[in-house]
């Protein structure tokens, strides 16, 4: 099987648009997300719509997705992506909002894989993994061979066999024995210097991950943020991918 993981969309309907296009090319048969399909960009209900429409096994439950579904006051977000958020509860309905409120904090298929937004150890609290100490703290509650997640928008891998070691990543073949947690890196909002879409593909068959990056129109989706009121620099990152 073939999968497509698909992780931080952010309303980027523009971004998500076009990494479907290129999994159809790569003929892939199913999809995974790990979470945050709104926040940040100018299309919450559209992305959202399609997230739903697709042949997704599982979809994980992201902070700005948590956010988006409730009423509270918002806790530990900078005033840019408050304010997006605040807007995106205005474009999304009950519905809506009550479907992104019920997806898991984490999930996993069978023996091989799991699926979580932020961390394994504390999934609720949101932290990040950067490093190989911060993966330590996941891996020791990874339980499956392979676990991948994101939230912090860079696309990195961390090995454990033995020690624990990691990096940038463009393809892995997954080894006996060796423990995997993989950030699929950001469909809508890209932070490692490389502004086009980032995903990733899995094939339970040979065990190969692979990452791909895909141009789209940034333009139009920096349009389409402006136009919306959302705040100047949420448009104007996406061209430099950071």
């Amino acid at each position: 099987m073939k999968y497509a993981i698909l992780g931080d969309i952010h309303a980027n309907l523009e971004a998500l648009e076009a990494v479907l296009d290129t999994c159809e090319s790569l003929g892939v048969e199913k999809y995974l997300c790990i979470g945050d399909i709104v926040g940040y960009n100018a299309d919450p209900a559209a992305c959202l719509e399609i997230v739903r429409s697709l042949e997704m096994d599982v979809v994980i439950k992201g902070n700005h997705d948590e956010q988006a579904s409730l009423n509270d006051p918002l806790v530990g977000f900078n005033p840019q992506a408050a304010q997006a958020i605040h807007w995106t509860r205005e474009q999304l309905s009950e519905e809506q909002r009550g479907w992104l409120g019920s997806l898991p904090l984490q999930k996993t298929m069978g023996p091989k894989l799991t699926l979580v937004h932020a961390t394994l150890d504390m999934p609720e609290k949101w932290g990040y993994i950067f490093d190989s100490l911060s993966a330590e703290a996941s891996l020791h509650y990874q339980f499956t061979q392979v676990c991948f997640f994101g939230h912090t928008h860079v696309p990195l891998a961390f090995e454990k066999f033995g020690g624990v070691t990691g990096g940038q990543y463009s393809e892995i073949r997954l080894l006996p024995g060796h423990k995997y947690l993989i950030n699929v890196g950001s469909v809508g909002q890209p932070r490692d210097g490389d502004p086009r879409a980032a995903f990733i593909t899995y094939s339970s068959d040979d065990l190969q991950v692979q990452l791909h990056r895909v141009e789209y129109d940034i333009a139009t989706c920096q349009d389409k943020i402006l136009a919306a009121g959302l705040p100047e620099r949420l448009a104007h990152r996406l061209s430099l991918g950071r």
